[in-house]
């Protein structure tokens, strides 16, 4: 037989029929038998009850696919064709029981993302033979799974910068054979962050107005919107806040507490976003302090306080009536000088003269949102000018019985002190036995009568002029029943004095004045105040007048006042028991021309409403400064009420330079015809600040100023180059160039950069370079040998400035081996270091050394030549004189005391030394002051010898040990010099420097030989031990010293060729 279709693998869903074919050919006809993994399978017909049926064809046909525990129809089958002529097997098939459960291992859960992010959604399918393929389903529909969505471990679903577009129901779907498993339902909320759609603005505001601050958001959802203010601005204004419906923040009735920054805060699911604005809260400037009118005597310093309060920082600034010059801290006009500290200004005026009496001193102050100006006036009096004296307190009426006692008082004041005389009835009160007139202010009347009864009057006088006031006495029976006896009222029962009256406003022949209720009222209700005056009027007595009585309110106007007559006011307050004390004395009031004596004269009556108008308010705002060149500014203003303006001073302050120098203004004049409303200011510095205000003005009266605007000039190019260009070669292709920038005040705006050019010579090419506002530039790819061209400029938003003068870059071969950290210019020659700083100073170093080297030789041969020629040779080393004394067979450390002659009578004089130099405790000064020594030709051992060193002398072997002694006075210092190594004939000591005797080990110990009269010891025979002399201070050789003049001479202690000795001793 032949099998002619063969089994194939088969995989079948469980409980569904499947079939396996199988044909085979051959002659006779085969016979088909099946077998499952190697066993002979039992089919129907031949078994019924099998679900496995074989049919007529030899195809294996499963009724229903089974897979269970007991019995599983999964396996390896062939079939097998036989006849009888042989058998043939088919290929195996597998049959494989597809399966799919039905749980999902992980199902996708709803989630919630922000627009722009990646997710992935997990999926584990459910475990299935064959394995289930994956795919997704969202609202439905099969997702194509490209672009952005992508399949991850095979059944993870990622998306990447989701869209709001990728919201949806999303499933996650397995399938095989076996079937189709859906997973749950999982829901995506793409949430779209929040964005700006109209973000908060930085904002000035006037105080008091009303700022909107919006703050419009979208986003998905809906983002919710806090505002809050930054913590180091304090909190939101309650009360004077409020969200508007669309999220506006509204602050109303702003003050300057609520300057500061705001933050509008948006957020949703998604995430959150912050906006910040500033808001800036200007104020025109208040005047918290005003000027006082003032009056000084002349020759004094008289001074003005204004204080002013605003935002930004006012411009204060001091001006005169009819002068257009303005006065501010670093400027002075006159005697008149400013100072401004935080707001606080004030003018000062040295030496006041007469002719400064009546200046109208303005005070004005300015900034961005408006200005303020008040007046004053200062009035200079001579010394003879002083106000008459005041009567404090002065008689009133009394009325007391027969017998009794009065008691009159009068107390005055003035400068100079005033005089208190009495008269009763024009008559003068003379002392009598009754009447008591020693105490001017306080008379007393004892045993009174009737004809004691009249009007008493108190004079007080100077030569500033006269005071008076009367009361009247009036003396009756005890016992009249019909009179109302009373005296004096206690000063407790009186009221007060006021406070100090000044000028509340003024006008052209009257004044208005103002004071202060004390609040000592009395011992009974207040009446009304008492105004007096005095002006100093030619022809007329100086004293005070009664101008009004019982005034009840704290002001009062007085008109018909003479003009440029000084009028001074006090006020008294009054009550039932009487006058009270009076006010301190007013300022000096002086007021204009007399209208009344111009009634009639248009000129004058148009000067004061003009006057009247501008000084009350705002009358010209300055809207705009408006730069147009970088030399002009174009001004724009409004003038609110043009009545009474006749034209505008405009004012213009710079604002840039050094801080410590004044800031100079400019004034310029526009005449208004009606239709000006700008004006182009020329001539300004380039790139610079300046502070613009008007000051509208008709004829001579000026107005009160506008605000101001603070505007910079626009750009221009720089109008110089940058200098000192240097080199530094790092190798013979690179260079690194560098150079100084222009002065700042020549940029005339930001710097940008700086362009560079740069020509090799012999060729037609410029390369350019353009660099940053770094002053360097590295240079590479150059050839060796080749000079090239180097020009740079700097340049701002204007334009280019001109080029440096060109420099000659020259990069020799040789150079290579140069100091690659040497700087230089860059068109220095390779000759050209002779003219450098540093070649010219080693080469004065050089020639200075060499000159001081040869001054050294010059005065150590004097010195060798000064030896030789002196009988005595000594040395000097520093503070330490030493003698060395030499003998005929050798060189004895000591002297020889036979070989001296008798020195008693031929010794100078010397000056006593100062004993205060302890050898022991100081055996080396660093100075030494000998200019009390008498200068002399020949050199002289110490003088003051006091102890001996006892010293055989034929145990002494060694020269260079000797005896020394300090000296010290005060007047000219010698420095101390090291003393070097000297050699010795027997073995002397190297390199050691003595210091006094006590450096050896002396055989004999030291003794002192006793002298009742402490003269010299007389010198031993040579068989005696000899001495050598040490003098300690304080011990007296009354005026006979040793001189060595007369010693014997001896040999040389040193070696001659390594050793020299001075010639002379300091």
């Amino acid at each position: 037989p032949r099998i002619t279709e063969h089994p194939v693998d088969t995989t079948v869903a469980r409980h569904e029929p499947a079939t396996l074919n199988c044909h085979a050919s051959g002659e006779p006809e085969p016979t088909i038998t099946w077998f499952k993994d190697g066993m002979t399978l039992r089919t129907a017909p031949q078994d019924a009850r099998s679900h496995r049926v074989l049919l007529p064809a030899g195809n294996l046909f499963f009724l229903r696919v089974v897979q269970s525990r007991k019995e599983s129809d999964a396996g390896v089958y062939w079939c097998e064709a036989s006849n009888a002529l042989g058998k043939a097997r088919s290929r195996n098939a597998t049959l494989t029981v597809a399966v799919l459960r039905d749980e999902f291992r992980l199902e996708p859960q709803s989630t919630r993302v922000a627009a722009g992010e990646d997710i992935v959604m997990e999926c584990a399918p459910p475990r299935g033979t064959p394995e289930p393929q994956v795919f997704w389903r969202k609202d439905g529909h099969t997702l194509e799974v490209e672009g952005r969505l992508k399949l991850v471990d095979g059944s993870n679903l990622a998306i990447t910068d989701t869209k709001p577009s990728d919201d949806g129901r999303y499933q996650c779907v397995a399938k095989n054979t076996a079937g189709v498993r859906e997973s749950a339902v999982a829901i995506l909320k793409v949430y779209v962050k929040p964005f700006l759609i109209k973000p908060p603005e930085d904002k000035t505001a006037l105080v008091g107005s009303t700022v909107d601050f919006p703050c419009a958001v979208g986003g998905d959802p809906l983002p919710d919107v806090l505002w809050r203010r930054n913590a180091a601005g304090g909190t939101m204004p309650l009360g004077r806040v409020r969200v508007l419906e669309d999220r506006t923040l509204r602050l109303e009735r702003i003050t300057l507490l609520d300057q500061g920054r705001y933050t509008c805060e948006a957020d949703n699911y998604a995430g959150a976003i912050t906006a910040t604005a500033l808001l800036t809260v200007h104020a025109p400037p208040t005047l918290t302090t005003r000027p006082l009118a003032q009056t000084v005597e002349s020759n004094r310093d008289v001074s003005f306080h204004c204080n002013v309060e605003g935002s930004p920082k006012p411009f204060i600034f001091w001006s005169f009536e009819g002068d257009r010059t303005l006065i501010y801290p670093g400027t002075s006009t006159g005697n008149y000088q400013v100072t401004t500290v935080e707001g606080k200004s004030t003018l000062t005026l040295k030496q006041a003269q007469p002719q400064n009496s009546g200046t109208v001193i303005i005070c004005s102050a300015v900034n961005a949102a408006g200005s303020a100006s008040t007046r004053t006036r200062l009035t200079v009096t001579s010394r003879e000018e002083h106000p008459p004296p005041v009567i404090i307190r002065g008689p009133v009426n009394q009325t007391l019985p027969i017998n009794s006692v009065a008691f009159l008082s009068c107390e005055a004041s003035g400068n100079p002190t005033p005089v208190i005389s009495w008269y009763k009835e024009n008559h003068p009160v003379t002392s009598t036995n009754r009447i008591n007139t020693t105490n001017p202010g306080l008379v007393e009347i004892h045993n009174l009568q009737k004809d004691d009864s009249g009007l008493y009057t108190c004079v007080a006088s100077s030569r500033s002029g006269k005071a008076t006031w009367s009361g009247h006495l009036l003396v009756e029976n005890p016992k009249n029943p019909n009179i109302n006896f009373f005296k004096a009222p206690e000063a407790i029962m009186l009221p007060g004095p006021p406070s100090r009256p000044h000028a509340l406003n003024q006008s052209e022949g009257s004044v208005t004045i103002t004071w202060g209720q004390n609040n000592k009222i009395g011992s009974s209700s207040l009446l009304g105040y008492q105004i007096e005056l005095f002006g100093r009027e030619e022809g007329v007595t100086p004293t005070w007048t009664v101008v009004a009585r019982r005034v009840q309110g704290p002001t009062y106007t007085q008109h018909l006042l003479s003009p440029s007559v000084p009028y001074t006011f006090l006020v008294r307050a009054e009550n039932g028991h009487g006058l009270g004390p009076p006010s301190q004395l007013s300022d000096i009031i002086i007021v204009g021309p007399d209208t009344a004596q111009n009634w009639g004269n248009p000129e004058v009556t148009v000067l004061s409403e003009a006057r009247a108008s501008l000084v009350k308010g705002d009358i010209v705002r300055l809207s705009e400064a408006i730069p147009v060149l970088s030399t002009a500014i174009k001004l724009v203003w409004e003038i609110l009420d043009a009545q009474y303006v006749e034209g505008l001073y405009i004012y213009y302050v710079t604002l840039d330079g050094p801080s410590d120098l004044p800031k100079p203004y400019s004034m310029l004049t526009v005449l208004h015809t009606g239709g000006a409303s700008s004006f182009t200011v020329n001539n300004l510095a380039k790139w610079s600040r300046y502070e613009f205000f008007l000051v509208p003005f008709y004829k001579t009266v000026e107005g009160q100023p506008s605000n101001s605007r603070t505007v910079r000039t626009l750009e221009d190019v720089p109008v110089e180059a940058p200098t000192s260009m240097e080199a530094l070669l790092l190798n013979s292709t690179a260079v690194y160039l560098k150079w100084k920038p222009p002065p700042s005040e020549t940029l005339n705006g930001d710097l940008q950069g700086y362009k560079i050019e740069i020509k090799a010579n012999g060729t037609g090419t410029t390369d350019t370079v353009t660099v940053g506002t770094t002053p360097t530039l590295l240079l590479g790819n150059l050839t060796a040998g080749v000079a090239y061209t180097v020009k740079v400029a700097a340049m701002t938003r204007a334009g280019l400035g001109p080029f440096s003068s060109a420099a000659i870059l020259r990069l020799d071969p040789a150079s290579r081996h140069n100091d690659h950290h040497h700087q230089k210019p860059i068109d220095m020659q390779s000759g050209d270091f002779i003219t450098e700083t540093w070649f010219m100073a080693l080469l004065i170093s050089m020639v200075s050394v060499m000159v001081l080297l040869f001054g050294a030789m010059l005065l150590v041969r004097r010195r060798q030549m000064l030896t030789k020629k002196t009988l005595t040779p000594s040395r000097s080393n520093g503070a330490v004189l030493t003698t060395p004394l030499a003998s005929k067979t050798e060189t004895p450390l000591w002297l020889d005391k036979d070989a001296l002659p008798d020195y008693s009578n031929s010794l100078p004089e010397y000056s006593k030394l100062t004993p205060e130099v302890n050898l022991h405790l100081n055996p080396r000064p660093d100075h030494l002051d000998c200019s009390k020594y008498m200068q002399v030709e020949k050199e002289y051992a110490s003088p003051n010898l006091a102890d001996y060193a006892e010293v055989e002398a034929s145990q002494v072997t060694s020269p260079a040990p000797y005896a020394t002694t300090t000296l010290v006075t005060g007047g000219r210092r010698m420095v101390w010099v090291e003393e070097p190594p000297y050699p010795s004939h027997n073995g002397g000591y190297y390199n050691r420097k003595v210091y006094s005797d006590s450096y050896f080990a002396p055989n004999q110990t030291l003794r002192r030989k006793k002298s009742s009269n402490e003269n010299p010891p007389d010198l031993v025979s040579p068989n005696q031990p000899v001495y050598a002399r040490v003098g300690p201070p304080g011990l007296s050789w009354r005026n006979a010293t040793p001189s060595l003049t007369s010693f014997t001479p001896h040999k040389q202690v040193y070696h001659a060729s390594t050793r020299s000795e001075p010639g002379n001793m300091l």
